[in-house]
C-alpha cells in the first residue's frame, strides 16, 4: 500500500482552505445606472493634470443626503462616485472603461482605477 506525503496532504488542504480571491469588481453588460444629476449645481469642482488628462472631479450633494462625484478627463465624462452618506468611505464607483457611454464596471471603495485610455484619443 502506497501513504500519501504529509507534503502533498498539506498541499491539498491548502486549496480547499484558501478561497478564491476576489476583486470587488462587478460587471453589468448593459451598464449600472447613473445618478441623476438634474437640478443639482457642484460644491466643489478640482481639475488636475493626472496622466497627461485634464482631470476634473465635480461634487454634488444629493436630495437624500449623500453625494456624488462626477469624474471627467479630458472633457468625456468615465466615471461616478457615489456615496449615501456623506461619511467616507464611498460606497462604490461606477466606471465606463471604453467610452461607448454605459457605465459596465462597479468598484468597492478600495478598488483603484486608472484613466480609461479612450480618453486620450
Amino acid at each position: 500500500m502506497i501513504k500519501p506525503k504529509p507534503f502533498f496532504f498539506f498541499l491539498i488542504l491548502g486549496i480547499l482552505v484558501i478561497p478564491a480571491a476576489s476583486t470587488g469588481e462587478e460587471i453589468s453588460t448593459e451598464g449600472w445606472p447613473v445618478p441623476e444629476l438634474k437640478n443639482l449645481y457642484p460644491y466643489s469642482i478640482v481639475i488636475q493634470r493626472v496622466d497627461g488628462a485634464e482631470k476634473v472631479v465635480e461634487r454634488f450633494y444629493t436630495p437624500g443626503g449623500g453625494h456624488v462625484a462626477r469624474i471627467s478627463g479630458n472633457g468625456k465624462v468615465f466615471a461616478y462616485a457615489v456615496d449615501r452618506d456623506r461619511e467616507p468611505p464611498i460606497d462604490y464607483l461606477l466606471l465606463d472603461p471604453n467610452g461607448s457611454g454605459r457605465f459596465t464596471k462597479r468598484l468597492k471603495h478600495d478598488e483603484t482605477y486608472t484613466i480609461p485610455e479612450w480618453i486620450f484619443r
